[in-house]
């Protein structure tokens, strides 16, 4: 796997140049399980070239929910959804947003990154059992999202299993 890999869901914004020293550190090759403080280096090293790059937070939060490091991961999701919202010119909390707010079809790049964001914030609280919560993201997400571009119905069918079984 490499650094760049952790972008799989993101487009970097097409009005920049990707500097040499990112597009390196985009080739890094890693290892999440074994060696998840090299990849958190070369993240902040990322985020440091581009501060205002969603994709470098989203990659991110990633990497803290692979590492079952819950909390870091809700806080950078949280960044993104306040960063996304702000450039798309909508509500930040979700709970506020009604379809008429956020327009996806299809949905422009920080609509996406805000919508995949929400989707992401659904799968961390089920890890963390977080049920309720879980469950109220996703119901929104597939509310704002009816097209289901970002896959959130993915998320909310594996949310209702493991709701039976508990």
């Amino acid at each position: 796997m490499q650094l760049r890999d952790l972008f799989n869901e993101c487009t970097f914004n097409d009005d920049k140049v990707i500097p040499l020293a990112l597009q390196q550190l985009l080739r890094e090759p890693l290892n999440i399980a074994d060696d998840w403080q090299r990849t958190e280096e070369l993240l902040l090293a990322a985020k440091k070239v581009l501060p205002e790059q969603l994709e470098i937070s989203m990659a991110l939060y990633k990497m803290y929910a692979y590492s079952n490091r819950f909390d870091e991961s809700l806080i950078m999701i949280d960044q993104v959804l306040q960063q996304a919202s702000s450039g798309a010119g909508f509500e930040p909390d979700w709970h506020q947003l009604t379809p008429a707010d956020v327009e996806t079809s299809p949905p422009d790049r920080l609509t996406r990154y805000y919508l995949y964001s929400m989707k992401a914030w659904g799968f961390v609280n089920l890890r963390m059992g977080n049920f309720d919560e879980a469950m109220a993201v996703l119901e929104k997400l597939l509310q704002l999202d009816p097209g289901d571009e970002v896959g959130g119905s993915v998320v909310y069918s594996i949310a209702e299993g493991l709701i039976e079984e508990a």
